[in-house]
């Protein structure tokens, strides 16, 4: 009976996995890359003429999407999702969040506004606030995993694919995972308590999918491709606010004057004020990976190299401490 939950269990996950193919709040939805293909197609026609087509040429090539990298992309997508289907914290939702926020808003004396707004303004308020919010949480997040050595550990599993393709997305460790999740409850639990406790009766959790109207038109105009050997520039006038694939792609190379700069997912400005921006170009050639061992290690070999990383960190800080305090003059 065990085998046969666990079965249908198995079947429903990689069920589910699959449908993020058609679904349209997946970034790997297919609809997204058949449309950031035609926005490339008809951006580099614009530009390049005829010539330009051939720039996409390499997206159709097997030798991409069944290149070893690749082929750990799609375990790791596949995977994680049998493993986080299994430790997310589901009895922690969003409702769970917000309840709870709003509580400690109340005992704190926070009430509604004397004057109550116009519905639209306060569903526009909403709308920017939050994409706001998550657009730079999802940037600090990020950055913080480049500053921060045991979170770089994890996400240095991301960083080790030696070729890009929309999956490289989801080539991700679980704790990364878990993070993430964890940030995306905090943002909308504490704007949707703020607003519910501030704007009583006009803000619902219905009104965050109004949100993703952004995200959706910012990957239809080819965000799917960030992820993909096709360098695509928004130009520098445009790049300034928006992220482009091409500047993405900046984030992932190996060369030393790429380290750390474009951490942002939509919105670039952040990272121009953090002073890591860099502009893209549609004629840059990269190489990506992090240059180690990790770069051709299998789905388990990605799963453990974080923690034996945090281990022999661990370790080193461990035997300086001692050498040091040996090395004391009241030792």
């Amino acid at each position: 009976m065990i085998m046969a939950d666990y079965g249908v269990w198995l079947i429903n996950e990689l069920s589910l996995a699959a449908s993020d193919l058609l679904n349209p709040s997946k970034r790997v939805s297919i609809w997204y890359l058949v449309s950031a293909l035609f926005f490339a197609f008809t951006l580099f026609l614009f530009r390049y003429g005829k010539k330009g087509i051939g720039r996409l040429k390499m997206l159709f090539s097997w030798r991409l999407w069944w290149h070893p990298s690749a082929r750990v992309d799609y375990g790791l997508w596949l995977c994680n999702r049998l493993i986080l289907s299994l430790v997310f914290p589901k009895v922690i939702t969003t409702l769970g969040i917000v309840t709870w926020l709003m509580y400690q808003l109340r005992e704190l004396g926070l009430s509604p506004l004397p004057v109550a707004l116009p519905d639209w303004s306060v569903v526009g308020l909403f709308s920017l606030c939050y994409f706001l919010l998550d657009d730079f949480s999802r940037f600090g997040l990020h950055w913080l995993m480049h500053r921060w050595s045991w979170l770089w550990a994890f996400h240095r599993v991301h960083h080790s694919a030696e070729v890009l393709t929309p999956f490289t997305v989801l080539r991700t460790h679980p704790v990364e995972g878990l993070l993430f999740y964890g940030r995306s409850l905090l943002v909308q639990g504490a704007l949707v308590a703020l607003f519910v406790s501030v704007f009583p009766g006009q803000v619902s959790l219905l009104m965050i999918g109004g949100v993703f109207v952004v995200t959706y038109v910012f990957n239809v105009c080819g965000a799917n491709l960030r992820h993909s050997p096709v360098p695509i520039s928004y130009g520098k006038t445009i790049e300034r606010w928006l992220i482009s694939p091409a500047q993405h792609q900046l984030h992932h190379s190996v060369a030393v004057e790429h380290y750390d700069c474009n951490f942002g997912v939509v919105l670039s400005i952040w990272d121009r004020w953090f002073r890591c921006f860099q502009f893209g170009s549609d004629q840059q050639t990269l190489r990506y990976g992090t240059l180690s061992a990790l770069d051709q290690a299998s789905v388990i070999g990605q799963y453990v190299s974080p923690f034996q990383s945090i281990k022999i960190r661990a370790k080193k800080k461990t035997a300086t401490a001692t050498e040091s305090r040996q090395d004391s003059p009241l030792a």
